[in-house]
Formats: structure tokens, sequence, C-alpha cells
């Protein structure tokens, strides 16, 4: 354990990826006692931490079964993507200068070669789509889409783990950067509103098939 973090902050970090990597897959229980008992630790941070998992919807906590992994299911995408696609336009349009262009294409070059480590590419198509509102002032929208992002992150997880939608996203990428470069802030908008669509849709015929 790192002694810079929290120790519940650790543990979050542990559970999190455990459960995106499919070692807990979707209803698995997870027994308090035990994995303290593996990660040396006592069970008052893990459950603090089993809490914040639950709290950003990872985890379903039941009095009688505990902690459990909650399913991937249609209505939740169906319902946070929409969200996320709003706010996120909303902070492009809201944003007080244009994206650093060049960090943007930087960023998006290190996602195409990120194909086949989803856990990379989640964590660098997250930074894009930071630096792409990092203009917008307004500090409550950020919180708001960073709090949408905890909750959908698992889903973008199993995106990342195909090569051919990763294609797409720089692809669509590059379209937002090149509607930024004429300094067309609603064709942007548009297009980061179907780059969200387009990923709603391949994530509702993953978890339908």
């Amino acid at each position: 354990m790192s002694p810079k973090q929290p120790l519940r902050e650790q543990l979050r970090k542990i559970v999190l990826e455990r459960v995106l990597k499919g070692d807990f897959p979707a209803g698995t229980r997870i027994v308090e006692s035990a994995l303290s008992t593996e990660l040396g630790v006592s069970r008052t941070p893990l459950r603090e931490a089993l809490l914040d998992l639950t709290k950003e919807g990872l985890l379903r906590s039941d009095l009688s079964r505990g902690f459990t992994v909650r399913p991937f299911t249609a209505r939740e995408v169906r319902e946070m993507y929409p969200i996320l696609w709003t706010l996120e336009c909303l902070a492009l349009r809201m944003a007080a200068d244009i994206p650093a262009l060049s960090e943007l294409d930087d960023c998006n070059a290190q996602l195409l070669q990120a194909k086949g480590k989803p856990a990379s590419a989640l964590e660098i198509d997250f930074h894009w789509h930071e630096l792409l509102i990092a203009g917008c002032l307004n500090q409550r929208l950020h919180e708001m889409i960073a709090d949408v992002k905890k909750m959908i992150r698992r889903y973008e997880y199993s995106f990342m783990w195909d090569a051919e939608l990763i294609h797409r996203s720089f692809l669509q990428h590059q379209e937002i950067i090149a509607a930024l470069e004429q300094k067309d802030i609603e064709l942007a908008s548009q297009l980061l509103e179907t780059h969200w669509r387009t990923g709603m849709s391949s994530l509702l015929e993953q978890i339908t098939v």
C-alpha cells in the first residue's frame, strides 16, 4: 500500500480494478472478512471503500448479502449517457477558450496506441475529454461530469476491449478537433454528442446480445 494515499482510497482502487478486469464478475458477493485478510487490512477502511463504490453505482449493498457487484443493464446506459453528453456539451459551449488542440491531438494519438490495453485506453480517453472541456470555468459542472463518469466507468472499460471501437473513437475525436480548429464550437458540440450517442449504441448492443 502507498503511504501517499488514504488507505480507503487505495482499497477503493484495488476493488474497482478487480471489478473492471472481471476478477469480480457481475453478481459476485464480496466477502469482507476474506478480502480484508487477503489484503492485510482491517475491515473498517475496506467497508468505507466498498460504500464509496456503492455510491458510484459499482456495487449493491444488501443487509442480508452484504456487497455484490451490480450487473450491466441497458436501462442504466440509457439513463446515464444522455446526462453525460448533455453536461459535456454544455461545458464545451461554456468554455472561455478553445481547448489546446496540440494536446488533444497528442492525447488522441496515445489512444490509438493503447489498443489491447483497456485500462490504459480508458484513462487516456477520459483525459482527452478532460482536456476538451478544460476551458470551462464552472467547477460545479466539472464535478457533476466527474460523478457521472464514475458511474459509467465499468461500461467504458468494456468498450475499450474492442480495438475497432477505439479506432472509431479516435476518428470521432479527430472530427471534433477539426471543428475546433475552425473555431466552430457549435459543430464541435454536435459532434461530441454524436460521439457519446454512438458509444451508447455500441454498449447497448453488447449488453443485449
